[in-house]
């Protein structure tokens, strides 16, 4: 008996061990950059600083450029989050989403996106914690709020294509509980 013939999808199967495999690659290397020192983190911030600034022109502070880095860190983690839960939601039919007889959000793309940010959150939240405990760093809520902008940024343009996506092609959100 072939996947197919389970309701297994090959294709989901290998794309969501390759996107969780890029999303935890990606929490390792964000957790590796909170683990520099302050001044290794500031040498590292500054040197983009002076390749940003003389290449592309422009004056961009060091604090520009650390909070640029939260945001785009954080953007690209919620991109792979997302391609991992959407492929790990479409392996089987008979396990998705949509047969769980229990349904807190009204679609599949919603329950990709909401768990897409409860992840990057609880990263945000421990890769915070964490500094705590580096020397010459700090944790810093504020520094969480600026990680979601990257995830929250994205989700929005996910839900936007989304939408715009099922309208061009005549067709409409499967919703639950309605």
């Amino acid at each position: 008996m072939d996947t197919k013939e389970k309701g297994y999808s090959k294709i989901s199967i290998l794309l969501a061990v390759v996107f969780w495999i890029i999303t935890i690659t990606t929490v390792v290397v964000i957790f590796h950059y909170s683990q520099q020192s302050g001044n290794d983190s500031s040498a590292t911030s500054i040197a983009v600083m002076a390749f940003l600034n003389k290449y592309f022109g422009g004056a961009l502070t060091e604090n520009v450029i650390r909070k640029g880095a939260h945001i785009t860190e954080f953007l690209f983690l919620s991109l792979f989050t997302y391609l991992a839960i959407y492929n790990t939601n479409k392996i089987s039919v008979k396990t998705s989403y949509s047969e769980s007889s229990v349904k807190f959000m009204k679609s599949d793309n919603e329950m990709c996106i909401i768990f897409t940010i409860w992840f990057c959150i609880l990263n945000a939240v421990v890769d915070e914690y964490h500094q705590l405990f580096v020397s010459g760093r700090s944790g810093s809520i504020s520094d969480v709020a600026i990680d979601m902008i990257g995830v929250i940024f994205l989700m929005l343009i996910f839900r936007l294509a989304f939408t715009v996506s099922l309208k061009l092609r005549g067709k409409t959100e499967i919703r639950y509980n309605e």
